[in-house]
C-alpha cells in the first residue's frame, strides 16, 4: 500500500476514493451497505446537482469493475479509518485512471485500464471511465489571445 498523497492525484479524485469504497463494498454486499449513504455523502459534499451524478457514475465504473475482476479486485473498506490515507494496488490504478481520462490523456489512461484488469481491455469500463472524465473533466487551459480589443470606454 502506499499514502494516498503520493500518487499524484488532485484533491476531488482524492475525495473520490471514499466514495468508491463504499459503492465496492455495496456492490459485493448489498445486503450489508446502502446506496442512500452513498449518494447522501456525494450530495453533501459536492451538492446534489453534481455529487449525485457523480456518485452514480462511480457507481457503474465499479460495477463493471467489480464484473471484470471480480475477487481478485483490491479495495480496502471505507469504515476502516486506520488506513484511510493508503490505497490499493488496484485503488491506485483506477484513481490514476481517472486523473488520466480527467485531463484528456486517453492513451495513458488505457494503459493505467490495462494493468488494472491485468491484460483485459474491458471497452464498457473504458467508456464508463470517458463519460466520467468528461462529466467532471478538469478542463481545458483557455487560450488567452493577446490581439483582441474589449469595447472601450470614451470620456467626453
Amino acid at each position: 500500500m502506499l499514502p494516498l498523497h503520493v500518487i499524484g492525484c488532485d484533491a476531488f479524485e482524492r475525495a473520490l476514493l471514499p466514495l468508491l469504497r463504499d459503492l465496492m463494498e455495496t456492490c459485493r454486499n448489498p445486503e450489508g451497505r446502502s446506496w442512500n449513504a452513498v449518494y447522501g455523502a456525494a450530495a453533501s459534499r459536492w451538492g446534489a446537482r453534481t455529487g449525485l451524478p457523480l456518485a452514480y457514475g462511480l457507481a457503474r465504473i465499479s460495477e463493471a469493475l467489480l464484473r471484470v475482476k471480480g475477487e481478485r479486485l483490491q479495495m480496502l473498506d471505507a469504515a476502516d479509518t486506520a488506513h484511510a490515507a493508503e490505497v490499493t494496488r488496484d485503488e491506485r490504478l483506477l484513481l490514476l485512471l481517472l486523473h488520466l481520462l480527467r485531463r484528456n490523456h486517453v492513451l495513458a489512461g488505457q494503459d493505467f485500464l490495462f494493468d488494472l484488469t491485468e491484460g483485459e481491455m474491458d471497452k464498457e469500463l473504458m467508456a464508463l471511465a470517458l463519460d466520467f472524465a468528461r462529466r467532471h473533466s478538469c478542463g481545458t487551459p483557455r487560450e488567452v489571445r493577446h490581439d483582441t480589443t474589449g469595447p472601450h470606454l470614451r470620456i467626453v
